[in-house]
């Protein structure tokens, strides 16, 4: 597994989190200092849209934690060290006495679009609805925008971003004021044609090693951070050999999928840091009083000129340091981040505390507190409140941030399991901890790092084992016991946890009204053993369930589990098993599935008999390997009998005997495992077929599914397709349409067409494309748009002896994602996340990948050759693709409609 990389510039710690276009920053754990009240007022203001919101969390000093006490669910060991948890009365000067710990402080800050913020003037009111929102998925940091109202200090209107640029740091005091009444959010997918150029940066860094950068801050009163470059180069990267840095632990929390390291990749920034990873800058401002964003810009603007590069460019994280501002006026936090974001910023010498800059990274991909009875006082996690010495840090993430960060496809993915116990009222697992997550496969590789209890409501349940030993030996709650967590937003975006319940041996917990359904959820710990490695505990979750543990249900015949791991497209899946001595009667069945992307077990006590399993999908293209990575599993008597993925319309297996088939009864009643909920947001337009067909493919077939259409499309279209949108289109006042003259001859099919587009002595803005369905009937269809500078010669391509390797997306930039009802009978057009731009002259490759075919002509001029153009633009020759970034097959011309305005590129 490659290891999760991070790349930051490290200031000072204050967690801060992103949130919305012209990006307001929330702020984490205590508000900043009030500025004074006699500001100038500023009469005159003009809108602007934040290019996105970010919100900002900051965490307390260390005087916050040391009252707290937690007995319930721990032991003694627990408690060693916690002298290093107690700091002297001395340092208490960072509370803020005035902060009620179980009242949300975040604040929010408005990037502009040269990535430069600036506060978020609201009232309280606003401020109440940005938090819950923030909490409810509604605003998502870093991606959510809203329209601001941009002013100044000195009483003048700020027209732009340029304006601002222009003012520099004597008019220091620019802020963003939200319009009276409710807040108005939007929140789209944003995609950026340069991401090595933009402030912005790409989420889900979780997978591999992240370039970090940190930035030594000294200001022109000559306050400086307490350590120099080298030494901090060694407290956050182990440069010279420190052996407890926050690299290490991400790589140790995440089996080596993830660390940080001081390259940039590019040796000549290289050569002009003052140590590996690190900077010094000096800014011409003071830090006090004490201005975030306002010291952040001129740090950021100082390490630009340094570097020769904008930032976070080719970093993944940046960290600001600054030296303590107590003097007469205290910052009140040790350390902030940006949520969902790039940059943190730390006080003193905090940022030398790995488990603080590892907490700050995770509110960075986007991961909220984690609390008991404060907002971040759960000491069992490091999104609680964390260690604070600089050679402690051996603490992990709770089981819900586990599952979030599973979610995005990282770490645990393999071993973790969504249970949701009203379709399944008795069940058995283990769990193994994350600190021993590399021993799970070669000991126990059905066991779980991770198990969500679905609730059927956005505030969900997981367990998990804390393990406490290797990278996880520092936890100060709930040691070697089971952890209960709550969590909302479903556990996939950001939200704080709470510590619910440690769980030991042969304890138990219920969770009353689960789901609101008005019935109790019985979570039993069988055994926890220590003694061996992996250490591990087994659990069983019992719906109607009570205080005292659940016995062993009985089972007179034999045990069958089915175990799916769902693609992209889960309501295309389903399955059934027939008892074949019994005239084919169903024993089991799954009519579809809710969730991409999770694991899924239905366990019955059925009679010995023998069976046939038969999985389907209505597509034909099976749970692997196109759209996802889906598999399937069967365990029948306690043995395995069936593993897969990779089929056509169905798969079928036969197992057991009709010997020893008398038909034994179950002592107890057992669940039908069928969902009960609502279909996902991916439904079909068609069920599965009612009758199964008796004999299907055993693998997909090379022509086209069963159930694609078997009729051509009318040879003719009409020439005026209808619209399935009105004619204002891609936004702004000069949108402009241009339909491609083949529409009426296109009837030719593919999963992704190729094309190219050239402006003509205007710079063009592409904002929407209109595409042309070619199934039989209107169906919906995963979409998605890239987009690449020049001819799209890097594309790999079997007709001119390319090969037949998937594309390196490296070099494609997406514009959008999302789930399109595509007709074959209209255009219907989609609305880009972001603008492709081509500056007059210039050229650029699109590329259209779609699950659903959409129509297209096949060419018969060359490639690259102009087919249609107006006074604007030239549409040129491209290609098909049997499927996204697979083998090319045939010349195209795209059949459609390019939406797009014309002027002059900012």
């Amino acid at each position: 597994m490659k290891p999760l990389s991070f790349t930051a510039l490290l200031i000072s710690i204050n967690l801060s989190f992103v949130v919305v276009n012209a990006k307001p920053r929330l702020f984490e754990h205590r508000h900043l200092p009030s500025e004074a009240a006699a500001e100038a007022e500023v009469l005159v203001m003009e809108k602007y849209t934040c290019s996105s919101i970010i919100a900002i969390e900051k965490l307390r000093g260390s005087g916050w934690k040391e009252e707290v006490e937690i007995t319930d669910g721990t032991d003694a060991s627990n408690k060693q060290g916690a002298r290093s948890l107690r700091k002297s009365k001395k340092n208490s000067a960072h509370r803020n006495k005035e902060n009620k710990p179980n009242e949300p402080d975040e604040e929010f800050v408005c990037e502009l679009e040269d990535g430069s913020v600036v506060k978020i003037e609201a009232t309280d009111e606003q401020l109440r609805e940005m938090r819950s929102a923030l909490r409810d998925g509604n605003l998502v940091s870093q991606v959510s925008t809203m329209e601001v109202d941009i002013m100044a200090e000195d009483d003048q209107v700020v027209e732009g971003t340029e304006a601002l640029k222009a003012k520099g740091s004597g008019n220091k005091k620019k802020a963003a004021k939200l319009p009276p009444g409710s807040i108005k959010l939007r929140t789209k997918k944003r995609r950026l044609t340069q991401p090595e150029q933009s402030s912005q940066r790409r989420l889900g860094t979780l997978f591999r090693t992240n370039r970090m950068l940190v930035i030594l801050v000294n200001d022109i009163d000559g306050r400086k951070p307490p350590f120099g470059a080298r030494e901090t180069s060694d407290k956050i990267f182990g440069t010279y050999g420190d052996p407890e840095t926050p690299s290490v632990q991400l790589s140790g929390c995440s089996n080596n999928q993830t660390s940080l390291t001081p390259d940039s990749g590019d040796p000549a920034i290289n050569t002009l840091m003052d140590a590996p990873g690190v900077v010094e800058v000096d800014i011409a401002i003071s830090i006090m009083p004490f201005d975030g964003p306002t010291i952040e810009n001129a740090a950021i603007e100082a390490a630009r000129q340094k570097l020769g590069t904008r930032l976070p460019g080719i970093f993944d994280f940046v960290a600001i340091v600054i030296e303590d501002c107590l003097d007469s006026y205290e910052c009140g936090f040790a350390a902030y981040a940006y949520i969902n974001s790039w940059k943190s910023l730390y006080v003193k010498d905090y940022y030398t505390f790995p488990a603080i800059v590892t907490h700050e990274l995770g509110h960075n991909v986007n991961l909220g507190h984690s609390g008991l009875v404060s907002t971040y006082d759960d000491h069992s996690c490091t999104m609680g409140n964390p260690l604070w010495a600089d050679d402690l840090d051996k603490m992990c993430f709770n089981p819900a941030k586990n599952w979030q960060i599973a979610h995005q496809g990282a770490w645990y993915v393999e071993h973790k399991l969504l249970l949701d116990p009203m379709a399944t009222p008795v069940s058995s697992h283990r769990l193994v901890g994350v600190s021993e997550y590399g021993l799970i496969e070669p000991n126990y590789p059905t066991a779980l790092a991770v198990l969500k209890l679905e609730s059927r409501t956005s505030t969900d349940f997981f367990l998990g084992f804390n393990r406490a030993n290797g990278r996880n030996a520092d936890n100060r709650l709930a040691s070697n016991e089971v952890t209960l967590i709550e969590a909302g937003n479903n556990g996939e975006g950001y939200s704080e946890s709470t510590f619910m319940k440690g769980l030991k041996e042969r304890e138990s917990y219920i969770i009353p009204d689960f789901g609101r359904s008005g019935e109790e959820v019985s979570i039993i710990v069988n055994k926890i053993d220590i003694s061996s490695e992996p250490g591990y505990a087994d659990v069983s979750i019992v719906f109607h369930g009570s205080s005292t543990p659940a016995p062993t249900p009985a089972c007179a015949g034999k045990w069958l589990k089915v175990t799916v791991d769902t693609d992209n497209y889960p309501s295309e899946t389903s399955w059934e098993v027939l008892d074949k001595c019994d005239s084919n009667a169903v024993a089991m069945s799954v009519d579809q599935y809710q969730k991409a992307g999770e694991r899924y077990e239905n366990e019955e006590c059925v009679r010995d008999s023998e069976y046939e399993f038969i999985i389907y999908d209505t597509y034909g293209d099976g749970v692997c390997c196109s759209w996802g990575s889906g598999s399937y599993s069967v365990e029948y008597g306690g043995e395995d009998v069936v593993y897969g993925g990779e089929f056509g319309s169905s798969d079928r297996t036969t197992f057991g005997s009709c010997i020893n088939s008398p038909s034994p009864t179950p002592t107890t009643a057992q669940p039908t495992n069928k969902p009960t909920t609502s279909s996902p947001s991916k439904e079909p337009t068609t069920s599965p077929p009612s009758a199964k067909p008796t004999s299907e493919p055993t693998s997909e077939p090379t022509n086209p599914p069963t159930k694609a259409p078997v009729t051509p499309l009318p040879t003719s279209l009409p020439t005026a397709m209808p619209t399935s949108r009105p004619d204002s289109g891609g936004g702004g006042g000069n949108s402009k349409e241009f339909n491609t003259p083949n529409i009426g001859e296109a009837t030719d099919k593919a999963k992704g067409v190729v094309f190219t587009v050239t402006a003509k002595s205007k710079d063009v803005l592409i904002t929407a494309l209109g595409i042309v369905g070619a199934e039989k009937n209107a169906k919906k269809s995963d979409i998605r748009v890239y987009s690449q500078a020049g001819l799209y010669e890097d594309f790999p391509d079997g007709r001119r002896g390319r090969g037949k390797e998937s594309n390196k997306k490296a070099v494609w930039n997406e514009y959008f994602e999302d789930e399109v009802m595509l007709n074959p009978h209209e255009i219907v057009d989609v609305e880009l996340d972001e603008e492709i731009t081509i500056p007059a002259g210039d050229t650029v490759s699109v590329y259209v990948v779609s699950k659903k075919r959409i129509s297209y002509k096949e060419s018969t001029s060359n490639e690259f050759d102009v087919y249609a153009e107006n006074d604007d633009l030239a549409v040129r020759v491209g290609t098909t693709t049997k499927k996204g970034f697979k083998q090319t097959e045939k010349l195209a011309d795209f059949a459609g409609r390019i939406v797009y305005q014309t002027g002059i590129l900012a």
